[in-house]
């Protein structure tokens, strides 16, 4: 059975420095609001770098992957594929995002944002030192993203 949870409600993201990339720290209540959180935390870099031309059509994203990590990786490198494809990204704070997942499955429902230009920065997320962990009652997770 999915669990089903809005992003925000408590989830949290922070950019960090690191040498050559960027890391992303997730904080979210469950792992369901952890992936709804990255994507939204990632929109909103994709539409600061590449600007926005005004909402666009919601989206489905449909995942399968071997684990929860690879199913944040896989939802990360999504939103960047769609990015530089079709210049959608996640309407971030604007808020509708629904996130349906267990170990191996996620569907997560955002609305959408046109992006006015390609964004160029961020190539990709990694597996580089990626752990999804419960930490103080919370899910938390750092990814690196490869800028």
């Amino acid at each position: 059975m999915m669990d089903e949870a809005l992003a925000g409600g408590g989830a949290s993201h922070e950019l960090l420095d690191h040498t050559a990339e960027l890391a992303l720290r997730l904080r979210a209540p469950s792992f369901e609001a952890l992936l709804g959180e990255a994507v939204v935390a990632l929109g909103g870099m994709l539409v600061d770098e590449a600007g926005s031309a005004g909402k666009a059509e919601a989206r489905i994203l449909e995942l399968a992957a071997p684990d929860r990590e690879a199913l944040l990786v896989d939802a990360l490198n999504e939103v960047l594929f769609l990015a530089e494809t079709a210049r959608w990204a996640p309407a971030g704070r604007l808020g509708g995002t629904v996130v349906q997942a267990d170990a191996t499955h996620a569907q997560i429902q955002a609305p959408g944002v046109r992006l006015a230009g390609t964004p160029s920065r961020i190539k990709g997320a990694t597996f580089h030192g990626l752990a999804v962990r419960a930490e103080g009652g919370m899910v938390v997770a750092e990814v690196i993203l490869d800028v």
